[in-house]
C-alpha cells in the first residue's frame, strides 16, 4: 500500500498497475451547454485531467452522462470528447454507443495510450434507476463491459451520491480504486468532516433549500458544527419557519418550488438548535432592478428577496473570520444581478480568512472564480449535491463500493 493510501480504507491508483492496462473510468462531464450544443464551462473536464495523465500508458475508457432526460441539456457526448481532446493534448475518440457491438469492438482495438469516451450513460435506461451494487451490477451496461477491462477508476465524486450502475455495479466484478480527483475530494472535504477545532462555521444558502436543510440537520445531529448561517431559499424557509411574513412573491416562490414541507423541519431544528442556527436580521429586496435593504419585519409583498443585508453581511463576516473551519456552499442571493452580489462576495472574501475553508456547488465556484479567490480556499470541491451530502456525514454510494472493494480485497 502506498503511503499517499495508508490509513485509508479504499484503493487509489498507486495501490495498482495501470500500464498496458485496459482501464474503466467513470468521470463526470456534465457541463451547461448553449441552445447549440457548446460546452459553456469547461471545469468539470478540466478536474479528471490529472487521471488521464496518469493513465496514458493504458487503453482508457470513459463513461460519463450530460443532463437528464426531458431536460434540454440531455444530449450525446460528441462535443465533450472533442473539447476534451483539446484539453488533455491527445485524441479522445468518441463512440455514439454504450454496449453495442460497435462499442464494445471500438474498445477491442483500442492501442496502449489511447482514450474513447462512450454515449451518455443516461442514454441507458438502467442508468437512472436507483439499485444496491449487487443488483446494478447485473444491468446489462456492467455485464457487457465488465469482461473487456482489467480495473475499474471512479474520479467522478459529484455523481458518487447516486447508486447508478455506472458508479456502483463496476466495483463488484472488476478491480477498484479512486482516481486523482476523487482521492483529493475525500481527502480535502475528511479534513472538513473531522476537524475537532472550534468554531466551526457552515454558511449554507443557494436555491436547493430541501438539500441544505438535510445537511444542516445531519450536521447538527453529529455535532458537526458551532454556527449554521443560513441564506438564500434556505434563509426564506428558515425565516418563514419563525413565522415571518416573507411577502406574497416569496411564499409563491417556495410553494412553486415545492419547499413547503420544508417549513415545519426548519421550525424543528429551530427549537432544538436555536443556538446554533442563524438567520438573516436583514435582506435585499429586488426592487425593479434597484437593491432594496429591508429588516424582516418591513418584507413588501410584492418584491422578491435576492440576497442578504448588509447588517448579516457583517454579522456573518465576522463569525467567518473567526473560524478555525469554515464550509460554504451556495450564494447567498441572485449573484448574477450585480446589484444583488454584495452578500455572496464579501462573505467568500470573509470565508478564506478562515483557517481551514472548504467552498462547493456550481453557483459558489462561479463566484470564486469571478473573485478570482480559488488560490484562497483550502480546498474547492466539484461536488455539489454529493459535497454537502458528504459533509453531513452521509455515506455516498460510490464511495461506499470502493471502501466495500477494498475490504474484500484485503480479506482476499
Amino acid at each position: 500500500m502506498s503511503q499517499e493510501t495508508a490509513g485509508k480504507d479504499y484503493l487509489t491508483m498507486d495501490d495498482v498497475v495501470l500500464d498496458d492496462k485496459a482501464v474503466l473510468v467513470r468521470v463526470d462531464f456534465n457541463s451547461p451547454m448553449d441552445d447549440n450544443g457548446n460546452i459553456l464551462d469547461d471545469r468539470k473536464i478540466k478536474s479528471h485531467l490529472p487521471t488521464l495523465q496518469s493513465l496514458e500508458h493504458s487503453k482508457v475508457v470513459l463513461i460519463s452522462h450530460q443532463g437528464r432526460p426531458g431536460d434540454e441539456d440531455y444530449t450525446t457526448l460528441e462535443a465533450h470528447a472533442k473539447l476534451a481532446t483539446k484539453l488533455l493534448g491527445r485524441e479522445v475518440i468518441y463512440e455514439d454507443d454504450i454496449f453495442s457491438s460497435c462499442a464494445k469492438n471500438a474498445i477491442k482495438s483500442l492501442a496502449r495510450g489511447e482514450v474513447l469516451l462512450l454515449e451518455n450513460t443516461r442514454f441507458n435506461a438502467e442508468e437512472i434507476t436507483k439499485l444496491i451494487p449487487e443488483e446494478q451490477a447485473k444491468s446489462q451496461m456492467v455485464k457487457k463491459l465488465h469482461p473487456l477491462f482489467d480495473l475499474f477508476i471512479n474520479d467522478a465524486f459529484s455523481v458518487s451520491h447516486r447508486s447508478q450502475c455506472s458508479v456502483v455495479g463496476f466495483t463488484l466484478v472488476l478491480p477498484s480504486v479512486a482516481g486523482i480527483l476523487m482521492n483529493k475530494e475525500i481527502t480535502g472535504l475528511d479534513k472538513a468532516v473531522k476537524c475537532h477545532e472550534h468554531p466551526s462555521i457552515f454558511v449554507l444558502g443557494g436555491a436547493k433549500a430541501n438539500d441544505s436543510i438535510k445537511a444542516i440537520s445531519n450536521i447538527l445531529k453529529r455535532d458537526g458544527a458551532d454556527k449554521i448561517l443560513t441564506t438564500g431559499v434556505v434563509a426564506t424557509v428558515f425565516m418563514m419557519a419563525m413565522g415571518v411574513d416573507v411577502g406574497e412573491v416569496n411564499r409563491k416562490f417556495i410553494e412553486d418550488e415545492k419547499y413547503m414541507n420544508q417549513v415545519p423541519i426548519a421550525s424543528t431544528l429551530l427549537k432544538e438548535y436555536s443556538d446554533k442556527i442563524v438567520v438573516p436580521e436583514d435582506v435585499a429586496l429586488n426592487n425593479g432592478g434597484e437593491r432594496q435593504e429591508v429588516k424582516l419585519d418591513k418584507i413588501k409583498g410584492d418584491l422578491p428577496i435576492a440576497d442578504i443585508g448588509r447588517e448579516t453581511i457583517e454579522n456573518y463576516s465576522r463569525y467567518l473570520k473567526e473560524a478555525k473551519l469554515c464550509v460554504f456552499h451556495g450564494p447567498t442571493g441572485i449573484f448574477e444581478l450585480d446589484k444583488f452580489r454584495l452578500g455572496t462576495d464579501e462573505l467568500l472574501k470573509a470565508a478564506t480568512q478562515a483557517s481551514y475553508s472548504v467552498a462547493g456547488g456550481g453557483h459558489t465556484l462561479d463566484a470564486i472564480d469571478q473573485l478570482g479567490l480559488e488560490s484562497k480556499f483550502s480546498h474547492i470541491s466539484m461536488g455539489g449535491g454529493a459535497s454537502i451530502a458528504y459533509l453531513s456525514g452521509e455515506p455516498l454510494p460510490g464511495i461506499t463500493a470502493l471502501k466495500n472493494y477494498a475490504s474484500r480485497s484485503s480479506k482476499g
